[in-house]
């Protein structure tokens, strides 16, 4: 229940009132500041002197953008647990997932966004408006940002017409010509099941599979692959191959680079994630306005057709107006919401189909020569 205004305690009035002093437009006192971002390479620092021109516009304030770009997923949870983050860009439903709760009552990791500082919401398309995902007892935390596929990349030069399922990954031919993830197991996993004929129902829980049938599988995905990769693939690493699976990032970057590389569509579906950002419980004050300032900016659609110029994913907003031009929308489902009904969304799993995908992945990799 909201308390009346003469309720707040003095101090707080006090606090607030300097809030909103420093962030005033006419404030004549240039204010200085930190936001402190660790997030996946290139959702930061391409856009940093944008921001800050935009914040030194809006709020007279010299902001500093300080960026730590993680490797694993592993990071964003610890960024958050000893505060040395503000805003963290991770898979949505990390902060739900069992060994990286961040919700814990009396030790919460994260805070809600206020949504009154994030007007391009509104923009957004309604399946990542409408994630439940990032709501915690009714509050949002998380603000989705981008869209991709833990997709099937073949390379055109070699291969002339586009796999139509996950099983080429087994074909003979293609031993030793492929690069597949490893430091999210359960991708590898996953695109095991659907191979094998297991539907969105089932691939998100151990409980319906076969998880020998699928270890064997896994198994020989794992020896036969010329790489493993953390992070993002190699695009360095691309013209010697056929096939790899990819966010979509590594194939864009291959193309950049002189490259032929498509993304299949397996008749099988895929999966697909979603990246949001979240605000770390540490973030306070005028930090916390400017984080949400930040998320709010790159909803904007410049930034959002940006992510498929230079990321190679979907953008989350329904519209990016005439930045995009038509053949870009179509390959990158803008504003397309029938698309996302028909992969399947990365979902939170329980401790346990987690703690089998992982153990799984690693007994795969022992066969790895």
């Amino acid at each position: 229940m909201r308390k009346a205004f003469w309720s707040v305690p003095f101090v707080g009035i006090l606090g607030l009132v300097a809030i909103g002093l420093a962030l005033a437009p006419g404030c004549s006192k240039t204010k200085k500041e930190t936001l402190r971002i660790t997030c996946w390479a290139g959702y930061a620092k391409p856009y940093v002197a944008e921001f800050q021109k935009l914040v030194k516009e809006k709020h007279g304030i010299d902001v500093e953008v300080q960026i730590s770009n993680p490797t694993d997923q592993d990071e964003f949870f610890q960024a958050v647990k000893d505060n040395t983050a503000d805003l963290i860009s991770p898979p949505i439903e990390l902060p739900k997932t069992p060994r990286f709760y961040c919700y814990t009552a009396g030790s919460e990791y994260l805070q809600p966004v206020d949504v009154n500082n994030i007007p391009n919401l509104k923009n957004m398309m309604a399946v990542f408006r409408d994630d439940i995902t990032p709501i915690n007892a009714g509050n949002r935390y998380g603000v989705p940002y981008n869209c991709g596929p833990y997709g099937l990349a073949y390379n055109a030069g070699v291969i002339d017409t586009a796999p139509d399922t996950w099983n080429v990954l087994w074909e003979p031919r293609f031993a030793g010509k492929y690069t597949i993830n490893n430091n999210f197991p359960k991708v590898n996993v996953w695109i095991t099941a659907l191979a094998l004929g297991y539907g969105y129902a089932d691939i998100f829980d151990i409980e319906r599979l076969d998880r020998e049938k699928i270890q064997q599988q896994l198994d020989i995905l794992a020896q036969n692959a010329k790489s493993l990769w953390d992070g993002a693939a190699n695009p360095d690493e691309f013209p010697e191959l056929s096939l790899a699976t990819t966010w979509g990032f590594a194939a864009q970057q291959a193309n950049l680079k002189g490259g032929n590389w498509r993304i299949a569509a397996p008749k099988e579906g895929g999966t697909a994630w979603i990246d949001a950002w979240y605000l770390g419980a540490g973030a306070k004050g005028v930090t916390k306005t400017l984080a949400e300032e930040w998320i709010n900016f790159m909803l904007d659609p410049a930034r959002q057709a940006d992510v498929v110029k230079s990321q190679g994913v979907s953008p989350v907003v329904a519209d990016t107006g005439d930045l995009l031009n038509a053949e870009e929308k179509a390959m990158f489902h803008v504003g397309d919401e029938n698309y996302f009904k028909t992969v399947a969304l990365w979902r939170v799993m329980t401790e346990e189909t987690e703690k089998a995908f992982n153990d799984m992945w690693e007994e795969a990799k022992k066969h790895r020569k």
